[in-house]
C-alpha cells in the first residue's frame, strides 16, 4: 500500500519561510539614480530613521493538492540582522493528511528551524536546521475512527540551505537563480488493516530534495519599495510515493508487535510556477503574499498560497 509523502511539502514550507527572505530583490543594492528628487535633497540635518534590526513575522498558508486532502501551516518566527546577513529562529505547525488504501491520517508538525545567511555583494546564502515531533492523528476509515495502537508521534528533523545570484536588469528589474537543497527524516505511520488484532507500525522516510529557480521581480512605487514577481523552478525528491515492501512476512503471524516495516521510496521530478508580492505598509510594517502550482508530480499536483506580515523594531 502506497502513500503520498508530505515531507516535500513540509521541506517546501521551511525553505520558503527561512531561505526565501533574502534572495529576493529588495536585498539589492540601492541605485542613488533610482531615488526621488525630494529624497536626495532633504538637508543634513534631518533626522535619520532609528536601526531597526528586529523583525516579528507572522505567516500562514494553505496547499491542495489535486484528488487529495488540503495542508495548512502556520508559523512565527524572530529575525536579527547582523550587517548584510541575519541570524533566525521560527516555530511552524503543519496539519495535513495522508491517505492509504481508504485509510486516512492526519497529523500535525511541530518544528523548530534556526536559520541564518546574508546577501554578500548580490551573492544570496542561507543555511537551516529543523527538530520537531509529527503527532499522530485518529486514523479514519469505512468502519469509524480510531487512535493508533502503536505509537503516538515520531520526531523530524531536517537540513537544507541555497546559493543564488541577484542580478539587476535595470534600477528596477532583477533576475534572480537559485539553487537549493534539503535532507529530511521523519517516519510514517502504518495502520493495521481492521480486525487482524495487528499493532499500527511506521516505516522510516528519509527524503533528499533538489531544486533550481528562476525568478524575475520588478519594484513599483514612487520610492521602488514594492516588489512583484515570478518564479520558475525544477525540482526533484527521492520520496515523492512511498510504499510498504511487499512479502516481507508469510503470514500475520509473522509481523511483529513493535519495530519498523520495511518501505520503498519512488523518486519525482516536477515543474512549479509562483507569484509574489511585498508590500511596503509603513516604514517598519511589510505585507508579502504568494501562490504557486505545480506541474507533472507523481504525488499529485499542488495549489498553494500563503501570507506573512513583518514588522520590524
Amino acid at each position: 500500500m502506497s502513500r503520498r509523502s508530505q515531507a516535500r511539502l513540509l521541506a517546501a514550507g521551511l525553505a520558503a519561510l527561512f531561505a526565501a527572505s533574502t534572495a529576493r530583490a529588495q536585498d539589492a543594492p540601492a541605485d542613488d539614480a533610482d531615488q526621488p528628487e525630494a529624497e536626495a535633497a532633504a538637508p543634513a540635518a534631518t533626522e535619520a530613521p532609528k536601526p531597526a534590526p528586529w523583525t516579528v513575522t507572522l505567516s500562514a498558508g494553505i496547499s491542495n493538492r489535486d484528488d487529495g486532502p488540503d495542508g495548512s501551516w502556520q508559523s512565527l518566527s524572530l529575525t536579527r540582522q547582523v550587517g548584510r546577513g541575519y541570524v533566525r529562529g521560527g516555530l511552524m505547525r503543519y496539519h495535513g493528511t495522508l491517505i492509504q488504501a481508504y485509510t486516512a491520517l492526519p497529523s500535525d508538525y511541530y518544528v523548530g528551524t534556526l536559520g541564518a545567511g546574508g546577501n554578500f555583494d548580490n551573492w544570496v546564502v542561507d543555511g537551516w536546521a529543523s527538530y520537531g515531533r509529527q503527532e499522530y492523528g485518529r486514523i479514519s476509515t469505512a468502519w469509524g475512527s480510531r487512535e493508533s495502537t502503536g505509537a503516538k508521534s515520531s520526531g523530524y528533523y531536517a537540513l537544507g540551505g541555497d546559493f543564488g545570484r541577484i542580478l539587476p536588469l535595470s534600477p528596477r528589474w532583477f533576475v534572480t537563480p537559485t539553487l537549493v537543497g534539503s535532507y529530511a527524516e521523519g517516519r510514517l505511520l502504518r495502520p493495521a488493516p481492521d480486525f487482524t488484532g495487528l499493532v499500527d507500525l511506521e516505516t522510516r522516510e528519509p527524503t533528499w530534495t533538489l531544486g533550481g529557480t528562476m525568478r524575475i521581480d520588478h519594484a513599483f512605487g514612487r520610492n521602488a519599495d514594492n516588489y512583484a514577481g515570478l518564479s520558475l523552478s525544477r525540482n526533484w525528491t527521492s520520496n515523492a510515493v512511498s510504499q510498504v515492501t511487499i512479502g516481507q512476512f508469510q503470514d500475520l503471524a509473522q509481523v511483529p508487535r513493535s519495530g519498523l516495516l520495511a518501505s520503498q521510496h519512488y523518486s519525482d521530478a516536477w515543474w512549479e510556477v509562483g507569484a509574489s508580492a511585498n508590500m511596503k505598509l509603513t516604514d517598519r510594517l511589510h505585507l508579502d503574499i504568494y501562490a504557486s502550482r505545480s506541474f507533472d508530480a507523481l504525488a499529485g499536483n499542488t495549489t498553494s498560497a500563503g501570507i506573512s506580515l513583518r514588522q520590524s523594531f
